[in-house]
């Protein structure tokens, strides 16, 4: 690996991996310096534009849209940052972050959400939401200090640009699958910061177990390293890690963003690819709900509060006895936890129950099982669910 430094950053030039499908031989040629920060905030929204992804990747293109700094962070300050993220991950195993969905774990990989969360999946593209505030635990002083500030201070970002930060924590035989960062959601460029071991980020490489379509465009990112990604690269092509891609036995990235603020209208309450039913149902359910049939004896009452695609649980800090039908209760709930709910069809899926037009009124939503042989059947033949009441449009109605 070699770079020429001046007094901007890095800009990379991988050579392009064709149809090797090893992805061997990357190497760098001269940086030129970061474009200036004005013609960065005038082309943001720009940049944010959705589209349509490209159909051959132009490798060019891919390359030009980028801005690669190796060594941003030297090893002293790789290493104080990496002491850092253990302890966040060790804070994360024992439970101490806040935040309901700070923390998702699959077995190779451990996502940390913060400042701002989303879902996310296969499924939603196109569909991700933004997760309420106080979902993800709030952008902690290290990560703000070591990591954000630098940034600020070289010109590569404005100050109190970055509201979310998402930390991978990948081992060995993880991915990131391909896949563009929500244009809907977070506006460009979109940065990314690598510590501990190097890796490969390819574009627009699919993941099937034959590797039918090598990578258009490879970039290496070293240990301290910030790529930026903008325009095309951002915005027309995927990106991902391949397990082969990775090269030791841990990496750990932080995607550094900003959101963007838009009516939760635009966000959350219309779905392309779902049915019109679905979509109809979707709009008719926003607001709160409790549960029908009265909890047990020493159990609190639940809350409902429907916002777009996400269902926030609210348990009663009041006795059952005294909050079951008081919707004054919801005011003083706490947060218990966040569901999702998944257009499927010509319903609506949440928690294991499914929700179609015969069974909806503006009153009431009559979940039906999804599952039913788990359950007793109703004398009537009818599939066993569970039952929401409404209570009001939102928190401040009651």
């Amino acid at each position: 690996m070699a770079a020429t430094e001046t007094e901007g950053v890095y800009t990379s030039r991988p050579i392009l991996l064709g149809n090797n499908k090893q992805g061997s031989g990357i190497s760098l040629d001269a940086a030129v310096p970061l474009a200036d920060s004005n013609k960065f905030m005038a082309t943001k929204a720009e940049n944010a534009a959705n589209g349509e992804l490209a159909t051959n990747p132009c490798p060019m293109k891919i390359c030009e849209s980028l801005t690669y700094s190796p060594g941003f962070w030297n090893p002293q300050q790789c290493a104080q940052i990496e002491a850092w993220i253990d302890d966040t991950c060790w804070r994360g195993a024992a439970g101490l972050l806040p935040g309901a969905n700070t923390v998702d774990t699959t077995p190779c990989r451990t996502k940390y959400f913060f400042g701002n969360g989303y879902t996310y999946g296969r499924g939603l593209r196109g569909r991700e939401a933004l997760l309420p505030l106080g979902a993800v635990c709030p952008i902690p002083d290290w990560l703000q200090h070591l990591v954000i500030a630098p940034l600020e201070s070289r010109g590569m970002i404005p100050p109190g640009w970055v509201d979310s930060v998402v930390m991978n924590d990948y081992r060995t035989g993880s991915s990131i699958v391909a896949h563009v960062d929500p244009p809907r959601l977070f506006a460009r460029p979109i940065l990314t910061a690598s510590f501990f071991e190097p890796a490969r980020l390819v574009f627009g490489a699919s993941f099937d177990p034959e590797r039918k379509t090598p990578p258009a465009y490879a970039q290496f990112l070293t240990r301290g390293s910030v790529l930026m990604m903008d325009g095309y690269s951002a915005n027309k092509v995927t990106h991902g890690i391949r397990p082969e891609d990775m090269m030791g036995d841990r990496r750990v990235s932080m995607i550094l963003r900003h959101l963007i603020v838009a009516p939760p209208e635009s966000l959350t309450l219309y779905y392309p690819d779902a049915s019109a039913c679905a979509n109809w149902l979707v709009s008719q359910i926003q607001g709160l709900w409790r549960d029908a049939v009265a909890p047990s004896t020493g159990s609190r009452s639940r809350f409902y509060l429907v916002r777009g695609l996400l269902v926030t649980i609210l348990m009663s800090s009041q006795p059952a006895s005294s909050a079951y039908k008081d919707p004054r209760a919801a005011k003083f709930a706490v947060e218990a936890g966040i569901w999702q709910l998944l257009p499927v069809g010509e319903g609506l899926v949440c928690n294991g129950g499914f929700l179609d037009e015969p069974h909806f009124s503006p009153r009431a939503l009559e979940w039906q099982y999804l599952r039913p042989w788990k359950c007793n059947t109703e004398e009537d033949g009818s599939v066993p669910g569970f039952t929401w009441i409404h209570v009001g449009d939102d928190l401040s109605s009651i």
